[in-house]
């Protein structure tokens, strides 16, 4: 698992304040684009930078019913 994706499901647990987001994030060890990509809050940056898909999509499709 990357070091981005574990700090993000390491701060899951804990609410922060924007100061202490910033001060934790400056903290990690890790590439300076993720970085930016964690400081500026920019998902679509840090999905890239990570290798992540480029869209998803979640979608149920209801069987047909008869009457």
């Amino acid at each position: 698992m990357s070091d981005a994706i574990q700090f993000l499901a390491s701060i899951g647990r804990t609410p922060l304040s924007p100061l202490e987001y910033e001060a934790a994030v400056n903290a990690q060890v890790m590439d300076s684009r993720q970085v930016r990509a964690l400081l500026d809050r920019d998902e679509a940056s840090l999905n890239e930078l990570l290798g992540g898909a480029n869209k998803m999509v979640c979608a149920v499709l209801a069987a047909d019913e008869e009457a």
